[in-house]
């Protein structure tokens, strides 16, 4: 009975070297959080539904020492939901400014 226990015990150890192997990987495969650079939004207006009106912004406001690393421009959810509201009188747009990482 000994003998027994001693064979399931060595497969079960055999059996679960994979999964740890795995597990290892999985855990050792995160990073370290990064202290990211800022980013910043607005909105941008626009009138009759986006044709009328100009929005102008300058990144260097946001970003003004390592300057900007991406901008994204576009309608989201809430600017979507304001110019139904306003029948498309007032359309405005989202600016997301990503700064760059100071070195």
């Amino acid at each position: 009975m000994a003998e027994r226990n001693v064979q399931l015990a060595a497969r079960s150890a055999r059996s679960s070297w994979p999964m740890l192997s795995v597990l290892l990987l999985v855990v050792g495969c995160t990073g370290t959080p990064v202290a990211s650079a800022p980013t910043r939004e607005h909105w941008v207006p626009g009138y009759v539904l986006g044709i009328w009106g100009k929005g102008e912004l300058d990144v260097r406001d946001d970003c003004p020492a390592a300057g900007a690393a991406r901008v994204r421009i576009g309608a989201t959810w809430a600017t979507l939901l304001v110019s139904v509201v306003t029948l498309g009188i007032y359309t405005p747009h989202e600016v997301i400014v990503h700064c760059r990482a100071q070195p």
